[in-house]
């Protein structure tokens, strides 16, 4: 397994999973998922396999793993909330779509999260990251009307 392919892979499956549009996303969720309360997504494509388990809403932490011939080679954990100041529909119905798109307009040499930045109507996306691959951190932040709702921390690896 090298760079290139793992990076690949990572790009394909955050194309085929949560962010997905609902045709694709329903396929590769899964029916049960691995604990009580969650919700998991399991994408595999020769001989990498990819696992998304978070919990929650807008408060919503969780992990995803890539496997390469069974063992897990990368992880990345996040973690973040939205603010109070507007309700659970409106994350639901505007701000999570919105933020959906972001995640499907990520970099290919970097497909961690979205974009550096991605504006569409009165939202923005903006998503900072220090490292590679190999070991980063991150952070993400939605704006509505340039008020931050949206925020999620992120970190990840390669599995040695």
């Amino acid at each position: 397994m090298d760079k290139e392919n793992l990076i690949a892979f990572i790009a394909k499956a955050h194309r085929n999973t949560y962010a997905a549009p609902a045709e694709i996303q329903k396929q590769n969720r899964c029916a049960e998922a691995i604990l009580p309360g969650h919700v998991d997504y399991e994408f595999t494509d020769g001989d990498f396999s990819y696992h998304d388990s978070y919990a929650g809403n807008t408060w919503a932490p969780g992990r995803e793993v890539v496997f390469y011939k069974g063992s897990p080679v990368w992880a990345m954990a996040y973690q973040g909330h939205s603010h109070d100041n507007f309700d659970e529909k409106f994350f639901n119905e505007e701000a999570f779509p919105f933020l959906k798109k972001a995640l499907m307009n990520f970099d290919d040499s970097l497909p961690f999260r979205g974009p550096t930045e991605f504006s569409e109507g009165d939202f923005k996306y903006v998503f900072t990251v220090q490292g590679d691959y190999q070991y980063f951190i991150g952070q993400e932040r939605v704006y509505f009307k340039g008020e931050e709702i949206f925020m999620q921390d992120v970190m990840g690896s390669i599995i040695k």
